[in-house]
């Protein structure tokens, strides 16, 4: 079968876990004997045998002026120009399938397009960037997406996205805010976890045995993803116990130099800074408890897939989808910007070996394969 894979971010140019499980899909696609070709975004146009990138500022849009980007949203609604390239590529090349994933810089007249092709269309959900092009809901600002402007949008996004023949939600959370605001009403749609190679696949290692208990954060480092709170909240948990614990910190983002300034002399905190895939599984078999610490929601983060393949327990906040996985995964949860109630948390993984151990040993009930092998099953009724 050929297959394209829309997302706008691909190799070299990843930055989320939308884009590793997007890599990761078309790996395992290409495993099982597919043509896999994709269409993303890139600061200058190019192709590759397999790949079309399109020219777009994407990737930096963060670092224009808010009211560059206003404009720049507009245009990705209406943008012809990229539709019409990807008009020809997909004349060219006439898949049997086309998987969109996040659109926001290919542009929105895509889904359109392949319905007017008559092209099967399968669309992943990665976060909110349908209900507001921020692609992000904090937790106390639940309100941002149900104010006037941010309903317009989503009327709009709702007309362009239209109805794709199915829709996968990695998360019951995030397709339900989609469905009670109207989209993909003709749609079929399943939840099905993310696809992570190894999953269903526990790591062999063996956590560190000098006495100090390892708390791990792997992911960006921005104000939206807790680190900042979690630092407090870490800190807090050294001041009330006498446990003799340590927390890394894996990533990179906009606030490395402010965690930096946060972290201070404290020796039992550790700014490891960007570590590739490789470096991060060690770090993982090596700690004793990952903590996803977001104040904002998220849909399934991949961090946590990668824990569960390691044997890793995780804390996590009790927000969005992250709360649907670490049920399954027989983790702890912990109420949102709640400095008191993690650090409780912090004291109680360490304190309960029992559950601990229980954690280590939960199995999920999917794996990699059974994700394409669903994938390919849809794509052929």
């Amino acid at each position: 079968m050929k297959i394209i894979i829309i997302n706008n971010l691909y190799s070299p140019w990843i930055r989320g876990g939308a884009e590793r499980i997007a890599e990761k899909i078309i790996e395992g696609l290409e495993k099982q004997g597919h043509e896999v070709l994709v269409i993303t975004t890139a600061p200058k146009e190019s192709r590759t045998e397999k790949n079309y990138y399109l020219a777009s500022i994407f990737y930096n849009l963060e670092k224009y002026p808010l009211w560059q980007r206003f404009f720049w949203h507009l245009w990705d609604i209406a943008n012809f120009i990229n539709r019409g390239k990807i008009k020809r590529f997909l004349a060219e090349h006439r898949p049997d399938l086309v998987i969109t994933n996040n659109l926001q810089g290919v542009g929105y007249l895509v889904p359109g397009l392949l319905e007017k092709m008559k092209i099967r269309h399968f669309h992943i959900l990665h976060d909110i960037q349908l209900l507001h092009p921020s692609g992000l809901m904090i937790w106390g600002k639940e309100k941002m997406i149900d104010t006037p402007a941010a309903k317009i949008y989503q009327a709009v996004m709702n007309f362009l996205m239209g109805s794709p023949a199915l829709i996968i939600s990695p998360s019951k959370w995030l397709l339900e805010e989609h469905e009670k605001r109207g989209f993909f009403k003709n749609s079929k749609k399943i939840i099905l976890p993310n696809y992570f190679e190894g999953a269903g696949h526990k790591a062999q290692g063996i956590r560190s045995e000098n006495n100090t208990f390892t708390f791990l954060y792997i992911g960006q480092i921005e104000k939206h993803k807790g680190v900042e709170f979690l630092i407090e909240s870490f800190l807090k948990f050294l001041a009330e116990s006498n446990a003799k614990a340590e927390l890394s910190i894996i990533g990179s983002g906009s606030q490395s130099e402010e965690i930096k300034k946060m972290a201070g002399d404290e020796k039992e905190i550790k700014i490891l800074g960007r570590k590739n895939e490789v470096e991060v599984r060690d770090l993982m078999l090596a700690a004793d408890c990952l903590i996803v610490p977001s104040l904002c929601y998220e849909n399934s983060p991949t961090v946590i897939y990668e824990a569960i393949a390691a044997q890793l327990p995780v804390i996590g906040a009790k927000i969005g989808g992250i709360t649907e996985l670490i049920e399954a995964a027989g983790g702890i949860l912990f109420e949102p910007g709640n400095e008191d109630d993690l650090a409780e948390r912090m004291a109680e993984v360490i304190k309960n070996s029992e559950k601990l151990n229980e954690i280590k040993t939960k199995e999920m009930a999917w794996s990699s394969p059974d994700y394409i092998d669903e994938v390919i099953r849809l794509a052929k009724d």
